[in-house]
């Protein structure tokens, strides 16, 4: 960076919020224990919710011979995408894990079982890593993908992939506002409202956010991450990036509210940052995989299509997809039609 000035969200130890919120109280992984377990909120047990998720064969063949003029996406569960457009196969957050733990038998555990294995990608171009939690950010999972792909990720984020066997001159870690170019896309790293941690004790020593692809032909893909709804932050990084053609957005893991709100999204945020960043169409992420939070895990879809509604946004423009579906959207040449005969929502 040319400015020898430490950028604001930089700190003596590691990385803040761009626009800090007010915090309702205290927040630690103890204080999260002692309200997951001893709170007056009655949290849904992983093993009671196999099969509430709808879930969907992945279209293999399109998968395998992807539209280059047409974005498919198939969610393979919680912030896990593949993501095909303009020639390129990119992945988001790969977690296949049984559990979002550093334990093997402690730790939210997967309910419902990814959409795709790892051996049925297709090869691999990119791998977008948002931050470093469990849920999002999975070493044995990154170790099978291997050296193949270019992974891009955020600062100081680099040894920990290093652990999982990825050398060194196959990732690039960015800075917020930062970009590169990789085979005929700019990524752009863009920040997020939320914070990072591998254990009790290096909360925020490395960087969180999203990323915002720009094609050859201008297409643009915004893969939001993990984010609490910021109004400040969205509506600048709106007057900065906005005009966006598909967005993945999380939808989940916010109640209760008053301790999950700057970490994570609702439904109804999801469509403010939606409104905000001018996103034309969006899939809903960050739901229907491990039980993170309090609300029950079939609740994210309705929630959506009650907000979508409210706002006006058709019910092809923002899905809630099943488990291990592959959706079309619109591609640059004709994302002024918004006729999608082929996407189904869950809804």
């Amino acid at each position: 960076m040319t400015d020898k000035k430490r950028p604001t969200h930089h700190t003596a130890f590691g990385f803040e919020n761009r626009y800090p919120l007010p915090e309702t109280g205290k927040r630690s992984f103890w204080r999260f224990l002692k309200r997951r377990y001893f709170g007056s909120e009655n949290w849904p047990k992983a093993k009671h919710q196999h099969g509430k998720i709808p879930t969907e064969a992945p279209d293999m063949d399109a998968i395998h011979n992807p539209d280059p003029a047409r974005l498919q996406v198939t969610w393979i569960g919680h912030a896990t995408a593949l993501v095909q457009y303009g020639g390129l196969n990119i992945l988001t957050d790969p977690v296949f894990a049984k559990r979002a733990s550093p334990f093997r038998y402690v730790g939210p555990k997967r309910y419902s079982q990814p959409g795709l294995r790892i051996d049925q990608l297709p090869t691999l171009d990119l791998v977008l890593l948002s931050h470093n939690h469990y849920d999002h950010f999975d070493v044995e999972s990154l170790g099978k993908i291997g050296n193949g792909p270019r992974y891009i990720l955020p600062l100081k984020n680099g040894t920990l992939l290093e652990k999982a066997g990825i050398s060194p001159d196959q990732y690039e870690e960015l800075d917020w506002d930062q970009s590169l170019s990789h085979g005929g896309v700019t990524i752009t790293h863009v920040p997020s409202n939320h914070w990072s941690a591998r254990t009790t004790k290096d909360r925020k020593e490395m960087l969180w956010g999203g990323y915002i692809l720009e094609f050859a032909d201008g297409y643009r893909f915004y893969f939001v991450g993990d984010t609490g709804w910021n109004e400040r932050l969205f509506t600048e990084m709106g007057e900065q990036y906005g005009g966006i053609d598909f967005g993945l957005i999380p939808i989940g893991a916010y109640e209760p509210s008053d301790f999950m709100r700057n970490a994570h999204t609702n439904p109804e945020e999801a469509i403010q940052i939606m409104q905000v960043m001018g996103i034309k169409q969006a899939l809903a992420i960050h739901w229907g995989t491990f039980v993170l939070t309090a609300e029950p895990v079939d609740e994210p879809p309705v929630r959506l299509a009650s907000a979508r509604k409210d706002a006006d946004i058709g019910a092809n423009d923002f899905i809630a997809a099943p488990i291990g579906a592959t959706r079309f959207f619109d591609g640059k040449t004709n994302h002024q039609t918004n006729d999608l005969p082929e996407t189904k929502a869950a809804q």
